[in-house]
């Protein structure tokens, strides 16, 4: 199996086309230049200019209105693998994964408008014309972006507690193996715990209890299915982790509001 790329996607757009709701089972950037939205980011709804960079992740449908006649913008998509692979910090991870509580997707770089231009510029001629070390090369860019963020509101980060080994050995587990029957207290187990404590600790570094986390990762898989596939509802539901169809469309449903053949053809018409 080829190794993922870490920039899926990486584009300038200035046309004013509306947005319906979407996700991309990745994290996304989005970075208005100029014009006015309001975006709606898993149920949150907030306005942006230039300047504002909008930080969506990998579970987090999204959608927008655009309040002005010109909507210049650049986004882009990460891979979420292979940015954890190559970047270890994770301070400049957190705002993609590991959230506080009350965590904002906005931030403001309007200081460094300029700047930040110029480094979605230099990813997009990276990712169009590929060179020696590309990956490396973009790897740079993208650390000098979260360092921005970092530094423009380093209280949407979490840092004032270290994130601990347990809870980032479990979210790896689930992202790597969830289509496997899962229990909290098998997870626990792994990491020496009781589910108690587990599911407190991952509440904090991840905003998701490890419950919680497991579906989002499940149906993320099947979102991911559904788009790009013709493959059998029940199929989708096994390969995403629900032996069971009528559970798996029970809890597509309760989570998203609509069935699986209705998503689909959502996302494919």
């Amino acid at each position: 199996m080829p190794e993922p790329t870490l920039i899926r996607e990486c584009a300038h757009r200035d046309s004013a086309r509306p947005v319906h709701i979407h996700f991309h089972n990745a994290y996304e950037l989005l970075f208005i230049k100029n014009g006015r939205i309001r975006i709606t980011i898993d149920g949150m709804v907030y306005d942006g200019g230039p300047g504002s960079i909008f930080v969506i992740g990998r579970f987090e449908e999204h959608t927008l209105t655009i309040l002005s006649e010109v909507y210049d913008r650049w986004f882009l998509i990460i891979d979420p693998d292979r940015i954890g692979q190559l970047i270890t910090d994770r301070r400049l991870l957190s705002a993609l994964r590991n959230r506080p509580k009350d965590f904002s997707h906005r931030f403001d770089l309007a200081a460094d408008l300029s700047r930040v231009e110029i480094l979605f510029t230099r990813l997009l001629e990276e990712c169009q014309s590929p060179g020696a070390f590309s990956e490396l090369m973009q790897m740079s860019l993208l650390h000098e972006l979260l360092i921005l963020l970092y530094r423009a509101d380093s209280g949407k980060m979490c840092e004032e507690q270290p994130i601990p080994p347990s809870v980032l050995a479990v979210q790896a587990y689930i992202e790597g193996h969830y289509a496997e029957p899962l229990s909290i207290s098998d997870l626990a187990a792994r990491v020496f715990m009781s589910s108690c404590h587990l599911s407190h600790l991952f509440k904090a570094a991840t905003g998701y209890s490890p419950k919680q986390y497991l579906v989002l990762n499940r149906l993320a898989g099947a979102k991911q299915l559904l788009a790009s596939t013709d493959l059998p509802v029940a199929e989708v539901a096994q390969r995403s982790g629900y032996p069971d169809v009528n559970n798996f469309i029970r809890t597509f449903r309760k989570e998203t509001g609509l069935t699986p053949l209705v998503y689909r053809k959502q996302q494919q018409g």
